[in-house]
């Protein structure tokens, strides 16, 4: 087991139960403990990442987020980052994780360059149907707040969400819905980045 993999059990078994409510401050889950002593390194103390390449996880949908965690446990999802935090942390570990990040208050995004805005905008909304590219929105929601299993993308880094995006389209990142294989593949590299950014901009 890895030190930093025992600090993230150590912190979940350090409290025990979930979030217990007091008159004065409510006490810190174990999820919460973990999350600042481990998880905050990439993805922030309250789940809103400053580094561009890691994602935003406050207020992600928690069954979206359960079963990513899931299958970076699984190897379903692929990844040398998260592989060696998953190995040792049981079902009900990553449950609490999820639910305290879908609990989070999501930070503002920031777009990059403003000028593909539009583009991105009608895209998200409309889809391009000369490339049977559905709107992003069908699945995601107009506001980027997803719904359960499809994730949250309002205010989602522009760099990560392009490289999901490549990595769809090259077929590494296969977990989850078909759909987004396809879409990734359809997409030119200036249609993606103007996706990108509108959906970075969203509050």
């Amino acid at each position: 087991m890895s030190h930093t993999t025992a600090k993230f059990l150590a912190a979940l078994a350090l409290l025990g139960g979930g979030l217990t409510l007091s008159t004065h401050a409510p006490a810190e889950s174990p999820a919460a403990t973990a999350a600042a002593n481990v998880c905050a390194g990439c993805h922030g103390a309250d789940g809103n990442s400053t580094v561009t390449t890691f994602p935003k996880l406050a207020g992600q949908q928690q069954v979206y987020l359960l079963r990513e965690l899931k299958d970076y446990k699984s190897g379903k999802r692929a990844s040398e980052i998260m592989a060696p935090f998953m190995a040792d942390l049981t079902e009900a570990n990553l449950e609490e994780l999820a639910t305290w990040y879908a609990k989070q208050k999501p930070a503002p995004g920031v777009a990059g360059d403003p000028a593909l805005l539009k583009v991105g905008k009608n895209l998200y909304l409309k889809g391009n149907s000369k490339t049977d590219v559905p709107a992003c929105a069908s699945c995601h929601e107009d506001d980027g707040s997803g719904y359960k299993k499809f994730a949250r993308v309002a205010g989602q880094h522009v760099e990560y969400t392009l490289e999901q995006f490549r990595l769809y389209a090259s077929g590494k990142r296969s977990n989850g819905a078909r759909v987004m294989q396809t879409v990734a593949e359809r997409m030119t590299e200036q249609e993606t980045r103007a996706v990108a950014e509108y959906m970075a901009s969203m509050p």
